[in-house]
């Protein structure tokens, strides 16, 4: 069981939604699309552009300056509550259809009829994106963290159709300032709703900065789209952090086992026992979770004694090689039990965690070499309890890599816009050719994105080696039109 699964549903959906919507941007045949199960594979057709005078006209993220004090997340908690459920459903439902067509066949009369009638949600989500902190005040502090539900990142979740569309229809009728604003926008309210404390608050940011990293390229195909490459480098990086949600998750097992926080006090045998009791209970309580399944018990029954305990010798072992043999074999058995549970988890938990603060590609191996020392450990309870508590720490890593990756592509197309408008519209034979402005590496793999020309057409693309296309590929095909 993986400590995510509470909220997979919510987190599946998220995914789902973002690759759908970058599918359906998409000009691919789709059976080609369906033969090859690329992540994104859209293609472009580009106009020579260079940057304008000024570089920074078109921000994709508000700047400091910009934001006024004050706290974003009651002015969107108050928009949910305004509205009933079917309301909910409209404002959703409705724009989600039209984002799935390709800008020329959006409906734009109805478009900006829908909008209209939206005006005031759509000025409390720009006063909302400027404000300084974004603060979801999940109490932390109330223990069983595990138990905290989110129907808020549910909620949140339900507005990005909307201001996806907001942006559609201002690229689609040529307002490009208006649309960099609500792109600025959009960005602003990914990483507000990333600010919650769990993981899954970070994937639902990331879910929302995917959609509009994915709506960019709905920009940068018109023919008169102006160029956005310090636009694209100016945005905040990482797009969406993850450090804050990491640390906070290194932490949930102290938070929902208050005991395993207090290990230094002095107890009695019988308080070992009634610790280990509580340990084992609450463990075998959030193992069953899973709704609509039935499941086997998760370890011991919280009343078997700790003197039957079949890890019992392996748990005096492991402690002997942190403390005097004498002190271990004089401690209770429910003493050693718990210290071991804790101390292996401990152990596993950093070899897990320190990855999280390399860079992606240097992180991979390491999170590799750390799976493989878990699985290679002998199946004991303290085993059982440390991997059922585990973050998926990679998937997230792998999430927050994908935007990086969307965004270091962009800033190719974008340089490779500029080379064409100072080569007669011609592309670049090699990405190397390109030295009007930095050309970046795939985050992903710390190497250059492949890229081969034919002719007037180019193809560019990303993948992460070992992994499914569908999971990280990226394929852009470009072409340039005559100015």
């Amino acid at each position: 069981m993986n400590r995510l699964y509470r909220w997979s549903l919510l987190a599946c959906f998220v995914v789902v939604a973002t690759v759908e919507l970058s599918r359906a941007g998409g000009r691919a045949p789709a059976a080609e699309k369906a033969a090859d199960k690329w992540l994104l594979d859209r293609s472009l057709t580009l106009t020579p552009r260079r940057t304008p005078a000024q570089a920074l006209k078109y921000r994709l993220f508000p700047m400091s300056s910009d934001l006024k004090p004050g706290n974003a997340v009651p002015i969107y908690l108050r928009l949910v509550f305004e509205q009933n459920d079917a309301a909910r459903r409209r404002w959703t439902e409705v724009p989600s259809a039209w984002n799935q067509l390709p800008l020329e066949r959006v409906p734009l009369g109805e478009a900006r009829t829908f909008l209209k009638g939206y005006r005031r949600f759509l000025q409390q989500f720009e006063l909302g994106a400027r404000r300084t902190t974004a603060d979801w005040n999940y109490t932390l502090d109330q223990g069983g963290v595990i138990d905290i539900l989110l129907p808020d990142a549910q909620w949140m979740r339900g507005f990005m159709p909307l201001l996806v569309l907001k942006v559609r229809v201002e690229i689609a009728q040529g307002n490009y300032e208006a649309a960099a604003h609500w792109l600025e926008t959009g960005f602003a309210f990914s990483r507000h709703l990333a600010n919650g404390p769990f993981l899954i608050n970070s994937l639902v940011g990331m879910a929302g900065a995917n959609l509009f990293e994915d709506t960019l390229l709905d920009f940068v195909d018109r023919p008169d789209a102006p160029n956005l490459y310090w636009s694209l480098v100016a945005l905040p990086r990482p797009l969406i952090p993850l450090r804050h949600s990491m640390e906070i998750e290194d932490r949930v097992v102290e938070m929902q086992f208050p005991d395993l926080a207090d290990l230094d006090r002095e107890r009695t045998p019988e308080q070992w026992d009634a610790v280990l009791k509580r340990v084992r209970a609450e463990f075998q309580r959030i193992t069953a979770m899973e709704e609509g399944k039935s499941h086997p018990p998760s370890g011991p029954a919280p009343q078997e004694p700790a003197s039957k305990s079949p890890d019992l010798p392996a748990a005096r072992k492991y402690l002997a090689r942190h403390v005097a043999v004498a002190k271990v074999e004089a401690m209770p058995p429910a003493e050693a039990l718990v210290r071991y549970l804790m101390g292996f988890c401990n152990e596993v938990r950093d070899d897990w965690f320190k990855a999280a603060y390399l860079p992606f590609p240097e992180a991979r191996p390491v999170f590799a070499e750390a799976e493989k020392r878990l699985d290679a450990a002998p199946d004991t309870e303290a085993k059982r309890f440390t991997k059922a508590l585990l973050p998926a720490i990679i998937k997230v890593m792998l999430a927050e890599n994908r935007l990086e990756r969307k965004i270091a592509a962009l800033r190719v197309i974008e340089a490779l816009r500029m080379y064409a408008a100072d080569h007669d519209g011609r592309l670049p034979e090699k990405l190397s050719d390109v030295t009007v402005v930095p050309v970046p590496d795939d985050p992903g793999t710390g190497k250059p994105f492949a890229y081969h020309r034919d002719g007037k057409t180019a193809t560019l693309t990303g993948r992460i080696p070992g992994t499914p296309l569908e999971v990280t590929g990226l394929r852009y095909r470009l072409t340039m039109r005559k100015e």
